[in-house]
């Protein structure tokens, strides 16, 4: 075989193809040329095999951007909620202050109808005695 021979007549930067006579292709380069053509394959397949892990890292952060997305999703209808809530709860103070102020409107109506009451009962009970006495005193003189 006349390879080795061969490959010491080739310059750098040139390649040769041969197919020998069991159909075997041959590539003849000079040395530095295949530790340049060694070193890029073996770039590439360390890059190969960090693509793996990134390609796996992606898909493990995508799961977890997923999954905060729907925490943020629950937190956010949990705030809505809330709001809800505290706006309920805000028109509830309202509804009892009106209650309050009607109620203290009643009570002062009522305060003023039994001091009315009392007046009217004071009256009464004075005229009650007071009149048959008088008239007791109208007919006696």
């Amino acid at each position: 075989m006349t390879l080795p021979a061969v490959s010491q007549n080739i310059s750098k930067g040139e390649i040769k193809t041969i197919v020998n006579d069991e159909n075997d292709t041959l590539v003849v380069m000079h040395i530095y040329d295949a530790m340049t053509f060694l070193s890029d394959l073996l770039e590439c397949e360390l890059n190969d095999t960090l693509l793996e892990i990134y390609v796996w890292r992606d898909s493990v952060n995508t799961e977890k951007i997923i999954l905060k997305d729907q925490v943020i999703d629950v937190l956010k209808e949990k705030l809505s909620n809330t709001e809800n809530i505290v706006q309920n709860l805000t028109e509830y103070i309202k509804n009892t202050k009106q209650i309050i102020k009607l109620n203290r409107r009643t009570i002062n109506s009522l305060k003023k109808e039994i001091r009315k009451h009392k007046r009217e009962k004071t009256i009464a009970i004075i005229s009650a005695i007071v009149l048959p006495i008088i008239t007791a005193l109208v007919i006696i003189f």
